[in-house]
């Protein structure tokens, strides 16, 4: 059955998982090549050429968001379609169902990397008889395989706990999104009231710089070249993807299955959702308004003033206030 279980899994997600394949052969198979034309002309660092095809960022990146589609399709559009159903019928734990979603995508978050850079190694290696490791350390690869991976598994399961909330594939969506980039609303709603609403001076906002360097997977991916301290940033993310992922199978469990096709499961939190979008959305939007008129502090309150009703309005009609 589990081997059932998992096929039936793969099939849902499918195109996801062949992108992701197409992805890896000009990730690693036509990177390594351009790496075999380029190698003798190249004036740089041979490192700054040939790690990227080994450990390729640009797989991890464009491959970040295969896996979110991936994670969309095997919940959100199983419950939004009323699959799930028939699976939560049969005689294995909902648990373990959750733990097989999860399990699949972080085996192919493992499998193509690694067999990408044994291709890579190999092409470099017997075609055009360049030993990658005269060029770059092991050690750096190896960090950089893990920064990466855990980069593309952090936003996997984001996106999988939003679908334990989420009941169609539209809520998982716009909630893995909230969740995913939570950090720079929050910095730059502070941003806002703090520089244009209250008229403070920027270093006021220098305690909550942790928010754009810190708390978030995108540092893994983008200043992983750059050779910074990761120190944080990767301890966040740990504890970020394990959170994330024991409370997915405990909300997994918990869900109202018979509410499927709603914007959540768990319509007592329609409530808090609603006032929370529409807090940051009345902020950030009032935000942009005070920007277009030189930071002009009054019109920037009554642009809050003007769009809270909207915005709020907006999201009880999307949402639902009472499910």
């Amino acid at each position: 059955m589990y081997k059932q279980l998992i096929r039936y899994h793969i099939k849902q997600g499918i195109w996801p998982l062949a992108s992701l394949f197409l992805l890896a052969v000009f990730s690693y198979g036509f990177g390594s090549y351009t790496v075999i034309d380029n190698f003798d002309d190249y004036l740089g660092v041979k490192a700054d050429l040939i790690e990227p095809v080994l450990v390729s960022p640009s797989f991890a990146g464009f491959g970040a968001i295969l896996i979110a589609v991936f994670a969309i399709l095997i919940l959100g559009k199983e419950r939004g379609s009323g699959r799930s159903l028939m699976l939560h019928a049969l005689p294995i734990n909902k648990k373990t169902l959750y733990w097989i979603k999860w399990g699949i995508g972080v085996v192919v978050l493992l499998a193509f990397p690694i067999i990408g850079f044994f291709v890579s190694w190999l092409l470099l290696q017997g075609i055009g008889g360049i030993n990658p490791f005269d060029h770059v350390s092991g050690a750096d690869l190896f960090i950089d395989f893990l920064v990466y991976f855990l980069f593309d598994t952090a936003i996997f399961s984001i996106f999988l706990f939003a679908g334990t909330i989420a009941g169609d594939v539209i809520g998982q969506l716009l909630l893995g999104l909230f969740f995913l980039f939570l950090n720079y609303f929050t910095f730059f709603s502070v941003l806002s009231v703090t520089t244009i609403g209250l008229k403070q001076n920027e270093e006021f906002l220098s305690s909550v710089n942790f928010l754009m360097t810190v708390t978030s997977p995108f540092p893994l991916l983008f200043e992983t070249n750059v050779r910074t301290d990761l120190t944080p940033a990767i301890l966040f993310n740990l504890v970020l993807v394990l959170v994330l992922t024991i409370c997915g199978s405990i909300l997994y469990i918990r869900s109202e299955n018979e509410r499927l096709g709603r914007f959540t499961v768990f319509p007592k939190i329609h409530p808090f959702l609603i006032v929370v979008f529409s807090v940051y959305t009345t902020i950030l939007l009032a935000a942009i308004i005070g920007l277009i008129s030189s930071e002009n502090q009054f019109l920037y309150w009554l642009a809050v003033a003007i769009l809270a009703w909207p915005a709020f309005s907006s999201y009880r009609r999307m949402i639902g206030w009472k499910r």
